[in-house]
């Protein structure tokens, strides 16, 4: 049997790798009572492109496509995001509600008295403290001479407007008090790192660890915080199955059980898991490999049970003819591009330099080799916050973004105004990419071949850890960057999460006044009409001050043995394994 499924274009506003989830406990307890119907002789195997690097994805570090399919199957909080892109309560686990207060409002949340972490932790005010604290931003200080503590990916400005939660008497309840509207107030708090492992990381103990987040002072130095901070940041990084099993207590339908360094890892079902749909099978296998063919090749072999390849004209074919298997293509809620690195002292420091290198990126060409094979009517990309399957934005963006100073659609690389600009000047430009990701390496060699042309040496600086090193940029690690962001479907977030100095997923060094200013009144607004002006207004700003380009929206495919039932392909974030407790083997 041969299925395939296209489905139409998706509006996208929100184009940004969004981590949105924390977690905590205090008082150890009883392990929960098993309640599983998973079936240990039911394996599953996935084919994933990149590595395996940490389990906390929120941090800036962590915050890849990989460790987010781990972190969505091994925790689960407040809400999820389902396929249709809906926030879906999960009143198994607790509950949240708003009330408007005046110009602001009110968002109460509460953990069910039955919830526990894998090891028999109650899941309590330590774990909703910890969230809090990582997710606001609250002590971090001022300006770049500021103390920083918690190096969390997403975006702080709406949590951190809240101040100080207040905690309910029942030890599992924590209210947030917004002295202004907050357009994200679903989706700004979740749970996902356990409170008790990380105050063991730290050395303390979590009474501890909960009088030190409602004693500290923002902005002050404070060992025992940098302890908490620290062991969040980098103590749940591993590319291998850690030693201290603490590291891999979740809450979710799957828990990590084995990981073989860059090529595989293993997830066996929570016996404990709390969720409204236990799992049915019993292990679940991601296997790491970067190549498409390859991919597809362990599909058909019966290696792999269901794959997300990187998508080309070739691929969507070859997947297409198999036998017994369900394809979906759809365009993804995701965008490739290139970033300049504008730290102090860098090559790109000079924005004649910026604007020069831009000019000689070969737009056209990258999107004739490696997007229009699959769809012919794609276009380069030309905005920096919206992807074209968001029609009216993306168009009404595009005519007032100054996105047409850099070369697209049938006029490439200006290689001539480019040595202008340069002026008889040689620089050396390092770009980091992933080269495990075929689209990656094309692009770096069409980049670099144009490049030269102008008088840029282009290094290679690629590597398949590229998300460990992105944050390096800020030390000035590398030059430039290839890589894509993908969204959550959800949320006004993004601008301050990628654009916003001093954003942990800021890793280029930019900084511009208007962008800043329109990002933090995106957090306070609700009037959706009022959001898309100040997002427009702050994606051409980005194409004035020569940030990067956008190359091209991506094309998302999925295939799986169509004996797996309950799939359900979603663009964007864990396009296979968003509901994978729903999976089964039909009999």
């Amino acid at each position: 049997m041969r299925k395939t499924r296209i489905t139409s274009a998706l509006s996208l506003s929100a184009v940004a790798a969004l981590a949105l989830s924390a977690c905590a406990s205090t008082d150890s307890g009883s392990s929960a009572s098993g309640d599983s119907s998973a079936d240990s002789s039911k394996s599953a195997s996935i084919a994933i492109t990149n590595v395996f690097s940490s389990l906390n994805t929120d941090t800036a570090e962590g915050n890849s496509d990989t460790n987010g399919i781990i972190s969505a199957m091994t925790t689960r909080g407040f809400y999820s995001i389902t396929d249709e892109f809906d926030i879906r309560h999960n009143d198994w686990f607790g509950s949240y509600d708003m009330t408007e207060e005046g110009e602001g409002m009110k968002v109460a949340y509460k953990v069910n008295d039955d919830q526990k972490w894998s090891d028999g932790n109650d899941i309590d005010k330590g774990d909703l403290l910890l969230a809090w604290a990582a997710y606001s931003g609250y002590f971090n200080g001022e300006g770049e001479e500021g103390v920083t503590f918690f190096d969390y990916a997403g975006e702080t400005a709406g949590l951190g407007e809240a101040g100080m939660p207040e905690l309910g008497e029942d030890g599992r309840s924590i209210t947030f008090s917004y002295p202004k509207a907050f357009a994200d107030w679903e989706s700004a708090f979740n749970i996902t790192t356990p409170a008790h492992v990380v105050a063991e990381l730290a050395g303390l103990d979590e009474e501890t660890l909960v009088e030190t987040i409602q004693n500290a002072t923002p902005g002050e130095e404070n060992e025992n915080l940098q302890k908490i901070a620290d062991a969040w940041n980098t103590g749940f990084n591993t590319t291998t199955m850690p030693d201290n099993e603490a590291l891999t207590v979740g809450n979710g339908p799957y828990l990590v059980t084995d990981v073989v360094e860059n090529q595989s890892i293993t997830l066996t079902a929570n016996e404990n898991y709390q969720g409204d749909t236990k799992p049915a099978i019993g292990e679940v296998v991601l296997r790491v490999n970067g190549d498409a063919s390859s991919q597809v090749q362990a599909l058909k072999n019966g290696e792999v049970d269901a794959v997300a390849p990187q998508a080309s004209v070739d691929t969507v074919s070859q997947l297409q003819e198999l036998e017994n298997t369900t394809t979906t293509v759809q365009p993804d809620q995701s965008y490739d591009h290139l970033d300049l690195n504008m730290v102090s002292g860098g090559v790109f420091e000079d924005k004649d330099v910026r604007e020069a290198f831009l000019l000689t990126v070969p737009r056209q060409q990258i999107l004739d080799s490696l997007i229009k094979p699959m769809d012919p009517e794609a276009e380069v990309l030309n905005s920096q916050l919206y992807v074209a399957s968001d029609t009216e934005n993306y168009d009404d963006a595009v005519a007032q973004n100054n996105s047409d100073m850099y070369p697209s659609d049938d006029m490439d690389a200006n290689i001539e105004k480019a040595k202008e600009l340069l002026d008889g000047k040689t620089p050396t430009v390092r770009i980091l990419y992933n080269t495990a990701n075929p689209n990656r390496v094309n692009s770096f060699a069409m980049i670099q071949e144009s490049a030269s042309k102008a008088g840029f040496d282009v290094v290679d600086a690629g590597t398949e850890q590229w998300s460990s090193l992105l944050p390096t940029g800020k030390d000035g690690g590398y030059d430039a960057s290839i890589f894509g962001w993908v969204s959550s479907g959800i949320g006004n977030s993004s601008l301050g999460q990628i654009f916003k100095e001093g954003s942990p997923s800021n890793f280029n060094s930019y900084s511009n006044d208007i962008v800043n200013a329109n990002a933090d009144e995106i957090m306070v607004t609700l009037d959706q009409a009022r959001i898309e002006e100040l997002k427009k207004e702050a994606d051409g700003e980005i194409f004035k001050d020569a940030y990067g380009l956008p190359l091209f929206q991506s094309i998302a495919v999925t295939s799986y043995n169509s004996d797996l039932t309950g799939v359900k392909p979603k663009p964007g974030q864990q396009p296979l394994t968003w509901n994978i407790e729903e999976w089964d083997f039909a009999e």
